[in-house]
């Protein structure tokens, strides 16, 4: 069986590849590295489009030398099995497609035979090493050390590509390193702010339940006092008829309900007993104050009872009269109050929403003024009035990749006039301008 070296490996990969040679070599000898390691830890490497590598311990086994007859005990190892791909099954035996399928049984051991073929091929070897040594002992030394010179060179060169392979592989770890920190702090950020709804949440549902306690009528000491109550008298009289608890509070309910209305009727009816009574009491100095600038008339005759109901029906109606206009005009400026009370708060709130626009618009007229020193914001379509959000630049984008994203494209002169800066870096903090459309001058 024909053995290749590292060199030729190398060198059929890179004529079929296209590599040099150098990164061909350092390809194979990484791919041995990493198929060790793998038969190393899980004692089993499968490489697509290849096949399987396995290893299988042997135990010590007794065996018998087919030459001499004596026995002898063969230690136990570790063996590498191979298990071919289709791919490459179908590849290998295409040529050998001719030929017959035989079924070999599992567990069949080909240690012996393969013993007798090694013996039938040492006895068969030594007048060809010995040719192959006489042939190397002629040839001329020079050559040797030509190949050998060239292979320190390559050795050299092999060297010098490992150390720079394995600098470029260690700066790609340390930003792998960096880009996971990065994704862990998003993380912690991520969590810490569920955390914090969460909180709040809960907060607010605590709040909820507190409220509803409070709105819920505190009874259970009046319960307890009334059920001592009922059991007192139950054992003071056991013939005592036992009343329902919503019988009773359905009853106090009433009878507070009762002296309530009672108690507001005789508050309105005092009322409007005193009020009358003062009407009464400025219509008759109505009534008296002309009679004394009135000259004394000789005494008229006495009048008779049509004549008194008359009169008095006449003074009634004045009376109610003058009464019910006393009680309109009570009545209008007290919703003439109201509504000037109305007007006033409606003036206060206005002058209140007015001086908040001016205030507002005053401050963006500021703030678009500090950034108005940047020729494209001056003379772009939008003014900045502040801030709208602030985010942390991810590894890999830009001033630009941030202002199309959040802005819109060709926004980038804003979020520069903003942050005072056209670069940014990983980890760095930007703010997002908050813009508003500049009025068209007439």
């Amino acid at each position: 069986m024909s053995k290749f070296s590292l060199n030729t490996l190398g060198k059929l990969l890179a004529d079929k590849s296209g590599l040099s040679q150098v990164e061909a070599e350092l390809f194979i000898r990484k791919m041995f590295d990493v198929c060790n390691q793998g038969l190393d830890a899980d004692k089993q490497v499968k490489i697509k489009w290849l096949g399987t590598f396995k290893v299988q311990a042997t135990k010590d086994r007794e065996s018998i030398n087919v030459n001499t007859g004596e026995r002898f005990t063969i230690e136990g190892r570790d063996k590498l099995t191979f298990t071919p791909d289709n791919i490459l099954k179908e590849i290998v035996n295409k040529p050998f497609a001719q030929f017959e399928t035989v079924v070999v049984n599992d567990g069949v051991d080909f240690d012996e035979i393969d013993e007798k073929f090694g013996e039938e091929q040492t006895e068969d070897a030594p007048e060809q090493v010995i040719d192959f040594l006489d042939e190397e002992k002629t040839a001329t030394p020079n050559p040797e050390v030509v190949v050998i010179e060239s292979e320190k060179e390559k050795e050299d060169e092999l060297a010098k590509q490992i150390a720079i392979e394995q600098a470029k592989l260690e700066r790609l770890k340390q930003a792998q390193l960096e880009q996971e920190r990065i994704q862990k702090e998003k993380q912690e950020q991520e969590r810490l702010e569920q955390e914090r709804l969460e909180q709040e949440k809960l907060e607010l549902a605590q709040q909820q339940q507190a409220l509803k306690a409070v709105v819920e009528p505190a009874v259970p000491a009046s319960d307890e006092s009334e059920e001592e109550e009922e059991e007192e008298e139950e054992s003071s009289n056991s013939h005592h008829i036992v009343i329902p608890r919503y019988l009773v509070v359905a009853v106090c309910l009433i009878v507070v309900a009762l002296i309530g209305g009672m108690g507001w009727f005789a508050f309105n009816y005092g009322q409007m007993t005193a009020q009358r009574d003062h009407l009464a009491m400025q219509l008759n100095q109505y009534h008296q104050a002309p009679a004394k600038k009135v000259p004394a008339k000789p005494a008229a005759a006495p009048l008779s009872q049509e004549q008194k109901l008359r009169q008095k029906a006449m003074e009634d109606s004045i009376r109610m009269a003058k009464t019910a206009e006393a009680v309109k005009l009570a009545e209008n400026s007290d919703e003439e109050s109201a509504n000037a009370e109305k007007a006033k708060q409606a003036e206060a709130k206005a002058k209140a929403e007015a001086k908040d626009k001016a205030e507002e618009k005053a401050a963006s007229k500021i703030a678009s003024s500090q950034y108005d020193k940047d020729a494209r914001v001056r003379t772009g379509a939008y003014r900045i009035i502040g801030v709208a959000q602030t985010v942390t630049v991810g590894a890999g984008q830009t001033l630009e990749q941030l202002s199309t994203r959040y802005l819109g494209s060709g926004m980038e002169c804003y979020v520069e006039a903003l942050n005072g800066t056209s670069t940014v870096k990983a980890g760095q903090k930007i703010k997002i301008p908050k813009l508003e459309l500049k009025k068209k001058k007439k």
